[in-house]
């Protein structure tokens, strides 16, 4: 099913040139236009500062330079990506400012086209897609982390494409293209917040029951074979934070139980703030 449109034709799944033209002005250019030179205090400020020696403190889970030594907090996570973007721009001279731009950017153009391209693989394009691909990606949600605590955003840019992955993955059984990429992508946007995966996994879980039951797409049999493909594709890639990860919250200081908690939680949200996106988690 499409909608109208006078863009070109096109493959199933692929977004015109001009599309994603338009998605990259509408991502990096208000942005490199708002505040030029001034950098905004996001996630770590040694990553501005010196990512050098965030990258080589982060691979190791004691940090003997904060107070008398102390299992760090989620500091495993900035190995990758991070990390490594910005100590390359460090290197190349990009400065800070326009380096922090053009990340918070790809977090954008990433959401949005990954909308679209989730959308065309399930048949739909046109203005239709377009609109609904740039409404995600300037959903109020990145308010919250926008310029604060980007490092999270990562998930929420990957969850359509993440869905959309699960799409293909059902529908070409036997194939491992979808699956590598699926966990491609994951690994792109895990290590530093495992809850924020968990809650985007629901997104391409929710896919199959409607691609078995309703869509009649695949089969149960089917379906879980391809589930241990991505399993297969996954996990593996993903021990090194996992692993980091458990151990700093056996070890480390107890940072969650003290600022996530249920009860801070639900004192510091209200329902207009969760109806528009912007809960407190």
């Amino acid at each position: 099913m499409s909608g109208a449109t006078d863009e070109p034709v096109v493959p199933e799944g692929r977004i015109p040139r001009r599309t994603l033209l338009a998605f990259a002005v509408l991502s990096y250019v208000p942005l490199l236009l708002s505040a030029p030179g001034k950098v905004a205090a996001d996630t770590k400020a040694y990553l501005y500062l010196d990512p050098g020696r965030l990258l080589s403190r982060a691979g190791s889970l004691w940090d003997s330079n904060v107070a008398l030594g102390t299992v760090t907090h989620q500091n495993i996570g900035y190995l990758f990506p991070m990390g490594p973007y910005y100590a390359a721009a460090d290197a190349l001279g990009v400065p800070d400012w326009i380096a922090q731009r053009v990340w918070l950017g790809t977090m954008l153009f990433a959401a949005a086209t990954g909308v679209l391209w989730l959308l065309r693989r399930l048949g739909l394009s046109g203005p239709g897609a377009a609109i609904a691909a740039l409404v995600y990606a300037l959903s109020p949600y990145t308010l919250a982390y926008f310029g604060r605590t980007s490092v999270l955003l990562g998930p929420w840019a990957a969850l359509p494409w993440l869905v959309a992955f699960m799409v293909v993955a059902l529908r070409t059984p036997g194939r491992w293209r979808a699956p590598l990429l699926f966990g491609l992508t994951l690994t792109l946007v895990g290590g530093v917040n495992a809850s924020s995966l968990i809650f985007v996994a629901i997104g391409p879980t929710l896919w199959l029951p409607f691609a078995i039951w309703v869509h009649h797409e695949t089969t149960v049999r089917d379906a879980v074979a391809t589930i241990g493909r991505m399993a297969v594709a996954t996990l593996p890639a993903q021990l090194w934070w996992i692993l980091g990860l458990r151990t700093q919250g056996a070890y480390g200081l107890p940072i969650l139980q003290l600022t996530e908690s249920v009860q801070t939680v639900a004192q510091t949200s209200t329902a207009p703030e969760v109806l528009r996106g912007l809960g407190y988690w």
